[in-house]
């Protein structure tokens, strides 16, 4: 008999490379029955400076289209500047705002010509620095939401940990720019985060923990692995097939497991992204 699977599985938030695992590690996401992910752009400070969105971009690109070549698997795309890409532009002696504006523009417009889907991931670093870094990452992320409402696009987020005033903050920066806050993804993400008063979309990291955590509290989010694909380190962050096989532990321990994972994988992704853009 063959095993019984839900029709989509869709990972929130992955990073693949070329020179990585890559299609070893898209093959054991689709083996465990994942059908979709969302494809973000990965850092490399090795690449020049000067140019540097413009490879890491075409990289992105380069990679989602070998996979949908030679898979079924759907990829979506988000790129923008990572937060730390500040120290990487300091550090190289040139305007860290001048540079990651630049590559949101270049990015809203891979967005504007279908090439991508969603700005991200952006916003601030994840530990403590300086106050004048974190107004110069609060701009960026203003400009980017500008941006996002421009092109009806989701934002994903990187950010510290964030409590009830954290998500408030960010809301309302959303809603300044006009934004339905509902497409703004808190990337990284726990099951408590569920519980403050947000209309942000939570895309929290698939362990069992948090997967049994997260439908306990009764709301919607998202699931994500965050997986980065380094030969040194693998699994870094869950491996790869971690969304899929969370799948299977809701199929093995819900009863109501059809609306959970309706809800998780179809109606919330679908909000975020459009409707018919993760699967049938």
């Amino acid at each position: 008999m063959a095993e019984k699977r839900f029709p989509v599985v869709f990972d929130n938030h992955m990073h693949l490379r070329e020179d990585g695992f890559f299609m070893e590690a898209v093959r054991e996401f689709s083996s465990a029955g994942g059908t979709a992910f969302n494809l973000v752009n990965i850092l490399d400070y090795g690449v020049n400076p000067s140019g540097y969105y413009e490879e890491i971009y075409r990289r992105t690109l380069r990679i989602r289209e070998k996979i949908e070549r030679e898979t079924e698997i759907r990829v979506l795309v988000s790129l923008g500047p990572y937060p730390l890409d500040y120290f990487f532009f300091r550090d190289a002696g040139l305007d860290p705002i001048e540079n990651m504006k630049m590559g949101l523009d270049m990015a809203a417009k891979l967005i504007r010509d279908g090439q991508a889907d969603a700005i991200g991931e952006v916003g601030r670093p994840h530990f403590q620095c300086e106050k004048n870094i974190v107004d110069s990452s609060d701009m960026l992320l203003s400009y980017s939401f500008d941006l996002a409402k421009e092109l009806s696009c989701p934002v994903i987020l990187h950010t510290e940990d964030l409590g009830e005033e954290g998500y408030s903050s960010l809301e309302k920066m959303a809603l300044k720019s006009g934004m339905d806050p509902v497409k703004v993804v808190k990337h990284h993400a726990y099951p408590s985060d569920l519980s403050f008063r947000s209309n942000l979309t939570r895309s929290i990291l698939a362990t069992r923990p948090n997967v049994r955590d997260s439908i306990a509290t009764g709301k919607s989010f998202m699931l994500e692995t965050d997986y980065v694909d380094q030969r040194d380190k693998p699994g870094k962050v869950i491996p790869a097939n971690s969304v899929p096989l969370r799948a299977k532990l809701i199929m093995g321990e819900y009863e109501d497991s059809y609306s959970i994972l309706e809800n998780i994988f179809i109606t919330t992704p679908e909000k975020v992204f459009g409707k018919g853009s993760v699967g049938p």
